[in-house]
C-alpha cells in the first residue's frame, strides 16, 4: 500500500480538484492540443468566471416556482384539490407570482437545457467531435441514476397509501405499464395516451430527452448555425401553433434557447453601445409583456413564447457578480435543481403519509409546513446532490467512458493500478 501511496500521492490533489460540479469538463487541453478554444472548453471556460451565474441563479428561481406551484398537492383528496383557494396559501402576498404562475418554471428550463447544450455541445456535434456514444451516456450518467430512485420511492410509498386510502395521492396512474414507461424515462412521450403517473414532475425531462435526441441528429446533419438554427425554430413555431403536444412545445423552446446562444456569440463581437441597446429594448420588450399579461390583454401561455427567452438572454447577459463568493454560491443555487425538482413529490407523499398515520388533515394553510416543506426539501437536495446524484453519475461515467474523468484522474488511477501490481509482485516485505 505504501507502494500506491507513493505512486499516486503527487497526483491526489489534481484529482481532487479536477472533479468539476457537473463532471462534464473535457480532459486538459494541456495534454491534447487539438481540444484546444474548442466549444468545449470555452464553455467550461465561461462557466469558471461567472458567465453562466444569472443562469444559474435562474434555474434555482425556476424550481422554486415549480415548488410553490406544487404546494397546491397538500390539500389534494385523490387526484383533485380539495375545498382549495389559490389565495389561501401560506404568505400569498409574497409569493403569489410564484403561486400563479410557477408551472412556466418548466418552460424556461427547456429553454435554459437548449441555450447551454448549443453552447456546450453544438459545434462538437456539428463537427462530428463527439459521438453518440458519449453524448447519450453523458445524459443518462446526469438524469437517470435519481430517476430510478425517486420512482422507486414513489412505487413504494403510493403503495403504502393507497393500503390505507381509497385512492392514490395526487397522481392516480400508478400502473405497470406507466411504470415501465417510467423505467424508459419515456413517460409523456405518447400523450394523449399516457399522462402523469408515479413520480410525474419527470414528465417534462422525459420529454427533453426526445430534444436531446433530435438535436444531436438534426445538428450532425444540418449543423448548428443561424440558418439551420432559425429554420428549425420556425417549423417548430408552425406546429406548434396547429398542434399543442408538450414534445412539440418542448423543442420549441429548446430551440428558443439554441437561438439565444447563437445571439450571444454574435453579440460579442458587437460594440458596447450595440450590446447594451439590444438589452435595453429586449428589458422594454419584457416590461411590456408582462403588463399586457397582467391586464389580461394576452394569456400567459402564449406570453411565456416571449417573456422566458427574453428573460434567460438578459440573465445570462447582465447577471454576472464579479465577486468569487457569490459566482460559488450562484452555482450551488443551480445544483440543487434537478434534485429538488424530482425530490419534492416524493417528500410531499412523506408528508402526506404521516399525516394520514397520525389522523391528521394536512394544514396546508400554515406558512410552517410550506417553510419546512421548502427547507427540507432544498437540504434534501444538497446531500442528494453531493452524495448520491455526483458519485453514481462519476462511477457511470468512469465504467462507461474512461476519458470523462479526465487526463489527471486517468493518471491516477492507472499509477495506482500499476503501483499495486508492483507491490503484489514483489510480495511481502
Amino acid at each position: 500500500m505504501d507502494a500506491v501511496r507513493a505512486a499516486a500521492g503527487p497526483l491526489r490533489r489534481d484529482f481532487a480538484a479536477g472533479m468539476h460540479s457537473r463532471y462534464n469538463i473535457a480532459p486538459s487541453t494541456r495534454h491534447f492540443p487539438h481540444m484546444q478554444n474548442s466549444p468545449v472548453q470555452r464553455a467550461n471556460a465561461a462557466s469558471g468566471t461567472g458567465k453562466l451565474a444569472g443562469i444559474d441563479l435562474l434555474r434555482f428561481g425556476s424550481a422554486l416556482a415549480v415548488l410553490l406551484w406544487h404546494y397546491q398537492h397538500f390539500s389534494f383528496v385523490a387526484n383533485q384539490a380539495f375545498a382549495f383557494q389559490t389565495e389561501a396559501q401560506p404568505l400569498f402576498g409574497l409569493l403569489s407570482l410564484f403561486y400563479r404562475y410557477g408551472l412556466y418554471g418548466v418552460q424556461v428550463f427547456w429553454c435554459i437545457s437548449g441555450l447551454i447544450f448549443f453552447w456546450k455541445y453544438g459545434q462538437a456535434l456539428a463537427d462530428k467531435t463527439v459521438g453518440a456514444g458519449r453524448f447519450f451516456l453523458l445524459r443518462f450518467s446526469r438524469l437517470y441514476p435519481l430517476h430510478l430512485i425517486t420512482l422507486l420511492l414513489v412505487a413504494g410509498g403510493q403503495a403504502l397509501y393507497a393500503s390505507t386510502h381509497p385512492w392514490y395521492f395526487v397522481y392516480k396512474d400508478n400502473s405497470l405499464s406507466s411504470f415501465f414507461l417510467q423505467l424508459g424515462m419515456a413517460s409523456h412521450w405518447f400523450v394523449p395516451r399516457t399522462g402523469f403517473s408515479f413520480n410525474a414532475p419527470i414528465w417534462s425531462v422525459s420529454l427533453e430527452v426526445i430534444a436531446y435526441l433530435f438535436f444531436f441528429c438534426f445538428s450532425r446533419v444540418a449543423g448548428v448555425g443561424a440558418v439551420a438554427t432559425v429554420g428549425a425554430l420556425a417549423v417548430l413555431g408552425v406546429a406548434r401553433y396547429v398542434s399543442e403536444l408538450p414534445v412539440i412545445e418542448c423543442l420549441l423552446f429548446f430551440y428558443l434557447g439554441g437561438v439565444l446562444a447563437l445571439l450571444d456569440r454574435r453579440s460579442a463581437g458587437w460594440s458596447a453601445v450595440a450590446r447594451h441597446g439590444l438589452g435595453v429594448a429586449l428589458a422594454v420588450a419584457l416590461m411590456g409583456l408582462v403588463a399586457a399579461t397582467a391586464a389580461g390583454a394576452i394569456k400567459p401561455e402564449h406570453a411565456i413564447f416571449g417573456i422566458v427567452p427574453v428573460m434567460v438572454y438578459l440573465m445570462l447577459q447582465y447577471v454576472r457578480p464579479a465577486h468569487e463568493g457569490v459566482q460559488k454560491l450562484f452555482s450551488s443555487l443551480g445544483n440543487l435543481t434537478y434534485s429538488s425538482y424530482l425530490l419534492h413529490f416524493p417528500l410531499q407523499l412523506v408528508i402526506a403519509l404521516v399525516c394520514g398515520a397520525l389522523g391528521r388533515a394536512i394544514p396546508w394553510r400554515s406558512p410552517w409546513l410550506l417553510l419546512g416543506f421548502l427547507g427540507m426539501t432544498f437540504v434534501l437536495s444538497f446531500f442528494c446532490y453531493r452524495h448520491v446524484e455526483r458519485p453514481l453519475q462519476a462511477w457511470i461515467r468512469a465504467l462507461g467512458l474512461p476519458g470523462a474523468l479526465g487526463f489527471h484522474q486517468r493518471e491516477y488511477l492507472l499509477r495506482a493500478r500499476h503501483a499495486l501490481v508492483g507491490a503484489r509482485n514483489a510480495g511481502p516485505q
